[in-house]
């Protein structure tokens, strides 16, 4: 695995003028949340800054390190629980924040998998979780077990729920449910009848179903081990 994050920034002599690798970021950042991934090329970044394309690679050496370098910098937006906040709350929190930040940034939670987050603060908000599951009396593998199954909900969830939005999501025409209806009563009335239970649809509602079902398998390990 390589990463921008494994070698070392060049050195301050040499580079061009009134560029940093902090603004280069910044400015990525705004552009990835109005166009998205696909659209970040170095050269409409490079004009967005009033840079020459090739001064950018001075500070970053290829696209897949500027987006790395741009899904970490999302990631300082999470935050941190305050001190001594009991584990199932910071476990909480923290996730409802990185849904929201999903929310911000749909091209950053579409990144997570697909590019290394091993920048200092994912590997921040990781310790930070480690520490709370820690704090609940798990062992580092059971821990960390923890912390993936829960991070890994909310991925999944957020993901499909921002790629919802981003078509259209609760703006657009509802599907007509009559139509799917009498496509599959037939050969599969459970599915039909499930259509008719409008509080499924609450995007709200779902996501606070499946933390609550994680979370509440967790405390059950946490409950086991301490039996």
């Amino acid at each position: 695995m390589d990463s921008v994050w494994f070698s070392k920034p060049r050195p301050s002599s040499g580079q061009p003028l009134g560029l940093s690798r902090e603004a280069i970021v910044c400015k990525a950042v705004e552009m990835l949340d109005e166009h998205g991934m696909q659209k970040l090329s170095m050269r409409k970044l490079a004009a967005a800054l009033g840079a020459a394309p090739m001064s950018l690679y001075w500070h970053v050496p290829t696209k897949d390190a500027l987006i790395e370098l741009c899904l970490d910098e999302v990631y300082g937006e999470l935050g941190r629980p305050e001190p001594d906040t009991d584990w199932e709350t910071a476990l909480r929190q923290m996730m409802h924040a990185f849904r929201q930040v999903a929310h911000r940034h749909p091209w950053w939670i579409r990144g997570i998998g697909e590019f290394n987050s091993v920048g200092p603060n994912a590997v921040a908000m990781a310790d930070t979780m480690l520490e709370a599951m820690l704090s609940a009396g798990l062992s580092t593998f059971a821990a960390a077990r923890s912390v993936s199954a829960v991070s890994s909900y909310v991925v999944g969830y957020a993901t499909a729920e921002v790629n919802f939005i981003g078509r259209g999501g609760m703006d657009a025409a509802p599907p007509d449910l009559a139509k799917i209806a009498d496509l599959y009563r037939d050969r599969h009335p459970r599915y039909v009848a499930m259509l008719g239970e409008q509080e499924l649809w609450s995007l709200e509602g779902q996501f606070e179903f499946g933390l609550d079902c994680v979370i509440d398998g967790i405390r059950a390990r946490v409950a086991v081990l301490r039996s």
